[in-house]
């Protein structure tokens, strides 16, 4: 049994098709949408990967802030401000960001700085889990 299923971004459809499972990281923890699942509306993660079994595929997004929807009529909707495809990732872009923040919090500098650092950090991150995850790598 499977649910409609669509990711959204700013600039449009970033994934669409029928789930049978969808995972997001929400502001209290994972959540697991199935079949038949609540009616629920939950904020999203500043940073974090989505895992969505679709159309027979398992498909991975570094997901950046939003909401989730899921309503037993209308299916699952996930509005975000940015999503990532795992497969087009850049690893080396990613691994650099993460590297380059880690820097930055660890010098201190400023605490306005830090804190961009850290969310930049959480998004490198979030690139890499995906990109891994894409691959098989976790």
């Amino acid at each position: 049994m499977a649910f409609p299923f669509r990711l959204l971004t700013p600039q449009g459809i970033a994934l669409e098709g029928e789930a049978t499972s969808v995972e997001v990281p929400t502001v209290d923890g994972p959540m697991a949408i199935l079949p038949g699942y609540t009616n629920i509306i939950a904020s999203l993660s500043k940073a974090g990967v989505l895992k969505a079994e679709i159309d027979g595929k398992t498909r991975y997004f570094a997901i950046f802030g939003g909401v989730v929807e899921n309503s037993r009529d209308h299916g699952c909707l996930v509005c975000v401000e940015e999503a990532n495809d795992g497969y087009e990732i850049d690893m080396a872009r990613a691994i650099a960001a993460r590297d380059r923040n880690l820097d930055l919090i660890q010098a201190k500098n400023n605490s306005d700085d830090v804190l961009k650092a850290r969310l930049k950090l959480a998004k490198a991150l979030a690139r890499i889990s995906a990109k891994e995850l894409s691959q098989g790598k976790q």
